[in-house]
């Protein structure tokens, strides 16, 4: 071969030697180095072995290095083209297999040779050299490049290598999990410190000296060792519950094992078996603590489930009795407004007696004339006859007409509530007031608002308030000089009327208007106290209000306000 044949010849063969050694001596130097700093060094080494005018270096940055791309020229050669330069040669290691090329020297006037070497990253990474020199690049040179290029490949790799290696371990020997692999026989080879930790052991002295099947406690072994060990050489995984136990306190500790198998990438067989392995301490702590709670939070709501129960239960016997009671207190106040009733009747009896005594009386007497009339055959008196019947018949249609007031008025049973006509109610209730209160001499004016003629109303119960209220305004002005009684209705609103009944009586002293509407409180000396305690009942049952003031010229109102009824 002729290069070799060059090569015989001692100056040559010596330089030659020379390079060679110095290249083998630069990964000792790379050993700290960069991926740039390595490129700077194998180009400033060749620069100087193939006496070329430039070096260009290009690799890819390894994990989070930069692209190393770097340029060596020689001192011949302008700094000021470098930039230029470095587009050139980087256009030439593109797709570069050890090919030589030749263009217009960018120095000056000649041919710049260029020889290119691949680094072994594929894509682009590759050493150029050009020179002017007519005899670059020999095969020397190219023997040169090719080394230089494998060389920092290598030393590129390596570095990468060793990198990720110390990463690994970092992540391994820092990991909390149960991390170690062994041979296929069961003898361990590696743990990191959390799995010594977990199984209490001092250090790989200790560990080499036992086997994996050590780990286990007594009762997991011969499910180890003949269903999860076939599982991991037959498949290459078993992942399950075992508990290992703590070589110090003998304690069993669950574990997550997941046991798989590693195997040569070349061959295919198997070498050793590996495990990555979770504590289930805290998540058993965690599953039991969350049971209790369960249990607990299962059994208080049980508690109060029941709690509630009798709660419900008591509630709804309160509410029956409360009904029932409501019921009792309903039939208890109509028995109230009847006895009322029945004491304002009582109070009227005598007045009654005479004011039915007088219709009567001229029923008698009518009827006894007309008999008279007939005995004595006077036939020519017919016309006088019918007019004492009907006169007679008038009495009898009044003395009924009282009667049928006093029935209503006293009955024990209740209407319903319905539009009633106001005007007409106060009219009734007026009349019958005034029926046994003597000769007072009472001047009676009723003033009616148009619009407020109907309310919505209990008419009996609502009689009965104005016939208290009225009874009461007539005894109250039984000593005054001026009597004069005022019943007056009024459209307050929208949506109230009002009902005001004033006197001219002596009006009320302040310690009894404190308690005007109590039960039992009353100025009358065979009063009850009752009435206006009732007649406030009925009036707040029709949604209404009963109240007091008084009369600027003498005597006291009472005002009772009622919801007006809707328009339809």
């Amino acid at each position: 071969m002729p290069w070799v044949d060059r090569l015989s010849e001692p100056e040559e063969l010596r330089r030659c030697i020379r390079d060679l050694v110095a290249l083998s001596t630069l990964p000792a130097i790379w050993k700290d180095y960069n991926s740039r700093q390595i490129a700077d060094s194998v180009a400033a080494a060749l620069l100087s072995m193939l006496n070329a005018d430039v070096i260009y270096v290009t690799a890819p940055g390894l994990r989070d290095e930069p692209v190393a791309d770097v340029v060596r020229m020689s001192h011949t050669v302008s700094i000021g083209s470098s930039g230029h330069i470095e587009r050139i040669l980087r256009s030439a290691s593109r797709g570069s297999r050890e090919q030589i090329s030749a263009i217009d020297n960018p120095f000056g006037t000649g041919t710049l040779r260029i020889a290119a070497a691949p680094m072994s990253f594929g894509s682009d990474a590759a050493i150029v050299a050009g020179s002017v020199n007519p005899q670059f690049p020999s095969e020397t040179h190219r023997l040169l490049l090719g080394i230089a290029a494998n060389q920092a490949a290598l030393a590129m790799q390596r570095r990468h290598a060793e990198a990720e290696q110390r990463c690994l371990v970092s992540v391994i020997e820092r990991s909390s999990e149960f991390v170690g692999f062994a041979h296929l026989d069961g003898t361990p080879q590696y743990l990191n410190k959390a799995a010594c930790e977990l199984l209490g052991l001092s250090g790989i002295e200790e560990m080499q000296r036992l086997n994996i099947f050590d780990f286990m406690a007594p009762h997991e072994r011969t499910r180890a060792l003949h269903e999860a060990l076939p599982m991991v050489m037959g498949t290459g995984r078993w992942l399950g519950e075992l508990d290992l136990r703590h070589f110090r306190t003998g304690e069993i500790i669950p574990f997550l094992v997941d046991w798989f198998r590693i195997d040569d990438k070349r061959t295919g067989h198997p070498t050793n078996m590996a495990t990555v392995s979770r504590d289930l301490r805290p998540q058993k702590k965690l599953e039991s603590d969350l049971r209790r709670l369960n249990e607990a939070l299962e059994e208080r709501v049980s508690e109060r489930t029941s709690e509630l129960a009798e709660a419900l239960e008591r509630l709804t016997l309160e509410a029956e009795e409360r009904t029932r009671a409501d019921v009792r207190a309903q039939k208890l106040q109509l028995e109230l407004l009847h006895a009322s009733r029945l004491s304002a009747a009582g109070q009227m009896a005598g007045a009654l007696a005479h004011e039915l005594n007088q219709p009567l009386t001229a029923f008698t007497n009518s009827v006894n004339a007309g008999r008279r009339m007939m005995a004595n055959d006077a036939p020519h008196r017919v016309d006088t006859i019918r007019d004492v019947l009907d006169e007679a018949a008038e009495q009898a249609l009044r003395a009924g007409e009282i009667i049928r007031q006093l029935r209503e008025f006293v009955t024990r049973g209740e209407t319903e509530m319905r539009i009633e006509n106001l005007p007409d109610l106060i009219r009734e209730a007026s009349h019958l007031a005034l029926t046994g209160t003597g000769p007072h001499g009472v001047q009676v004016r009723l003033s009616f608002d148009p619009r407020a003629e109907a309310v919505f109303a209990n008419r009996i119960q609502l009689q009965q308030v104005m016939l208290n209220l009225i009874r009461n305004s007539h005894e109250a002005m039984a000593q005054s000089e001026w009597r004069e009684l005022e019943v007056v209705t009024a459209r307050l609103d929208d949506e109230s009327i009002e009902i005001a009944v004033a006197d001219r009586g002596s009006g009320l002293p302040n310690d009894i208007v404190e308690h005007l509407f109590e039960p039992f409180h009353t100025t009358k000396v065979d009063g009850m106290g009752l009435g206006l305690s009732i007649c406030r009942s009925i009036v707040e049952a029709h949604r209404g209000k009963l109240g007091y003031e008084p009369n600027c010229g003498g005597g006291a109102i009472f005002r009772v306000t009622l919801p007006a009824p809707l328009e339809r």
